[in-house]
C-alpha cells in the first residue's frame, strides 16, 4: 500500500497530506485555500518529520518575538494592541468626549455670572426652562423655530399642547322616528319620536324643538313638545306639534332639547301609566280608533285634566301613527283611573301597539 504524499504550502507554509494518486496534481490548501502542485515523488518519513519539526520551532519564534508587559501565574495577562489605529482612534473619541462634556457644563452652568454673582442670565435656576427645551413640542428637532407670536398646532403661542377631551355624553338623547302631516285639515305635522333620559337623575321639564326643513334645506319651522317627570334612564314617547300653513310640506328635521325652560312649572306631580291599549276600529279600512289607559295620580292633591302624548306603532316598533291631546277627569290622588283618547289618520291595520306617556295638564 502506498503511503499518503506529504505537501507543504508556498502560502502559509502549512503542510498536508494527500493521496498518492494526487502526484503531480494541483490540489487546494485546506487552510489557506491556495492552489499548491503536488511533487511527483514523495518525500521520506525522516524528512517530513523534520519538516515537521522546523515547521513546530519557526512558529515558537514567533511567538516569542511578541512583548508581553507582564506575566502571572493564573492572573490576566496584558496584551498590547497590535493596531496603532486602534489606539489613536480610541483615543481621539475619548477627547471628543470631554470636549462635549464640558461644553454641555459651560452651556448649562457658565456664560454670565461672577464668582460670586449667583443670579447672572447664564445661570441656570430651578423652575427656569432648560436651554434645549423647544418652545413647541410639536416642532421638529432641527426645525427653524417659529417666529414670536405666530400661532402653532397645539394652541396659542406658550401653550402646550391641549390633552384629548372624552366627550361627553348628552343628557338627553332625541331622536325624531317619523313626520305625520294631515292633521287638521292639513295645516298640522306631527314629530314623533322617542326622548331618553341618560342622567342619574330625574328631569323635571324636558323641552322638545325639532326644526323641520324643505326639501332644499330651508327651514320652515318648529315643532314642539313638552316632556314633564322623566325618570333616570327612562324613554317617553313625544309628539311635537308644529302648525304651519295648508300645502306646506316638512322632509327634514333636526332634533334638539332644553331643560328646565322658563315658562313650564317645574313641580307638577307625575302621573304613571300602565296597561295602555290601541282599540282599532272593526272596519279594516278605518283610520280611526282609541287608546285606552291606566293612570295614577301620584301627587297629593286631585288634577282636573292630564295631557297625553302617544305613538302608534307597527311591526319592529315602528312608528306608523301618533295621538296628542288632552283629557279633561278629575284624578284623585293615589287612586287608579282608566281614560281613553281617539286617534286618526292611521290604518288600523298597521297599527300592532301604543306607547303612551301622561302628565299634568298645565
Amino acid at each position: 500500500m502506498s503511503e499518503a504524499v506529504s505537501v507543504e504550502c508556498g502560502m502559509c507554509r502549512r503542510r498536508f497530506r494527500c493521496q498518492p494518486e494526487m502526484r503531480e496534481r494541483n490540489v487546494r490548501c485546506p487552510y489557506c485555500k491556495t492552489i499548491v502542485k503536488v511533487p511527483a515523488a514523495s518525500e521520506t518519513g525522516r524528512e517530513a518529520l523534520q519538516a515537521m519539526s522546523d515547521l513546530i520551532a519557526r512558529e515558537k519564534a514567533e511567538r516569542e518575538k511578541q512583548p508581553v508587559t507582564a506575566r502571572h501565574h493564573g492572573g490576566p495577562v496584558s496584551v498590547p494592541v497590535r493596531s496603532k489605529n486602534v489606539a489613536i482612534i480610541s483615543l481621539v473619541l475619548v477627547g471628543v468626549g470631554l470636549v462635549a462634556a464640558a461644553i454641555a457644563l459651560v452651556l448649562v452652568f457658565g456664560g454670565g455670572g461672577g464668582a460670586g454673582d449667583r443670579s447672572g442670565p447664564g445661570l441656570f435656576q430651578i423652575g427656569d426652562r432648560s436651554p434645549f427645551h423647544r418652545e413647541n413640542p410639536h416642532q421638529a428637532p432641527g426645525a427653524p423655530p417659529a417666529p414670536p407670536g405666530a400661532p402653532t398646532k397645539a394652541g396659542p403661542p406658550g401653550t402646550a399642547a391641549p390633552r384629548p377631551v372624552k366627550p361627553v355624553a348628552e343628557a338627553v338623547t332625541v331622536k325624531v322616528e317619523r313626520l305625520l302631516g294631515g292633521y287638521r285639515d292639513g295645516t298640522l305635522t306631527y314629530a314623533a319620536g322617542r326622548v331618553t333620559n341618560n342622567t342619574a337623575e330625574l328631569q323635571r321639564v324636558v323641552k322638545v324643538v325639532v326644526s323641520i326643513f324643505d326639501k332644499d334645506d330651508k327651514e320652515l319651522g318648529e315643532a314642539t313638545a313638552i316632556v314633564l317627570n322623566l325618570p333616570a334612564g327612562a324613554t317617553a314617547p313625544f309628539v311635537a306639534e308644529w302648525p304651519h300653513a295648508e300645502d306646506v310640506i316638512g322632509r327634514k328635521h333636526f332634533p334638539n332639547y332644553q331643560l328646565n325652560p322658563g315658562g313650564v312649572p317645574a313641580e307638577l306631580p307625575a302621573v304613571a301609566s300602565e296597561d295602555a291599549v290601541a282599540i282599532r276600529d272593526p272596519n279594516a279600512m278605518a283610520t280611526t280608533g282609541r287608546l285606552r289607559v291606566i293612570v295614577t295620580n301620584q301627587g297629593a292633591l286631585p288634577l282636573p285634566a292630564v295631557h297625553i302624548q302617544a305613538v302608534l306603532v307597527g311591526d319592529g316598533g315602528k312608528v306608523v301613527g301618533a295621538v296628542r291631546g288632552q283629557v279633561d277627569k278629575m284624578l284623585p290622588p293615589k287612586k287608579p283611573v282608566e281614560i281613553s283618547i281617539p286617534w286618526s289618520q292611521c290604518a288600523g291595520h298597521l297599527v300592532q301597539g301604543c306607547e303612551v306617556w301622561v302628565q299634568p295638564a298645565w
